[in-house]
Formats: C-alpha cells, structure tokens, sequence
C-alpha cells in the first residue's frame, strides 16, 4: 500500500510534464551583418544581374548563396509560392552557389535541406538592401550568416 501511495505522485507528475516541441529562433539559426564596405563589382555586372533575374524594380532583392553549400537542396518560398529550389554547390574560386530574386514586400524563408534548419528573411530588412548574401557557417556557433547590403559583389 505504502508503494502505491508512494508511485502514484511520481506517475502523476510525469504525466503533467510531457516535452514541448520548441522552435528555433533566427537569432540561434543565423548572424546578420549590414554592410557595404567590401569590393564592389562593376556596374556593367550589377545591371547584368538585375536584368538577368529580372529585379530591377524597388520590391526585388537579389539572394546571393555563397561559401559553403556542398550540393545540399535550398528551397526559397514567401508566403504565397515557392520561389527557388535547387542543389546549391559552392565555387571554391567565386564562392558564389547561385543567386535568386526574392520579393521584399513580404518575408521569405530560406530551408536547407541537410541541417533541416529554416531562416526567415524579414521584409523590413531585405526592403531597405538590393543585395541579401547567405552563408552557411561549418562549425560555427550559427548555421547561417546573412549580410545585407546595396554593394555588389564580384560574382565571377
């Protein structure tokens, strides 16, 4: 009788706490730097590439993927449709994976296939920037880093 008295609170107890699924924050999936002090492409290559992906307008912004993508499957969608979706492979000499327009009026979310982790791509952020680089960090304390910034750089 004493060890039922004794088992049934411990049985209680484990069944009110039961583990919650908690969901990642950007802060512990991504960095995010703003910055336009680095090496600038010509001109020429900056209007190539806005016309080429067609972003010449205010709500475009260009997603550059650069280091670190071995082949893994990135899928880009906003709220209403999928935007991107490929195996991105870095080049080791460019370190450029691939380069996609996205819709600044609206937050975009960026999955990588192989860390199953999920950034989000803020509206108010990417509004104020033409360019958006994302790289992914092996090892370090986050899985991605995202630069915003109205510089573009040398793609090739």
């Amino acid at each position: 009788m004493k060890k039922i008295l004794f088992i049934l609170p411990l049985l209680l107890l484990f069944t009110m706490c039961r583990s919650t699924k908690t969901s990642t924050s950007a802060k512990e999936v991504s960095e995010v730097h703003y910055r336009d002090d680095f090496k600038a492409a010509p001109a020429t290559e900056k209007a190539a590439v806005l016309k080429e992906l067609k972003a010449t307008a205010e709500k475009y912004t260009v997603l550059v993927f650069t280091q670190n993508f071995k082949g893994e499957k990135v899928t880009v969608s906003n709220a209403t449709k999928k935007l991107y979706s490929d195996y991105v492979i870095s080049n080791l000499k460019t370190g450029i994976a691939g380069k996609t327009r996205i819709d600044n009026t609206v937050d975009t979310k960026v999955y990588d296939n192989l860390t199953k982790k999920e950034i989000t791509l803020l509206a108010k952020d990417a509004a104020n920037y033409k360019f958006v680089y994302l790289m992914k960090n092996i090892g370090g304390e986050t899985t991605f880093t995202i630069t915003y910034s109205n510089t573009l750089r040398p793609l090739e």
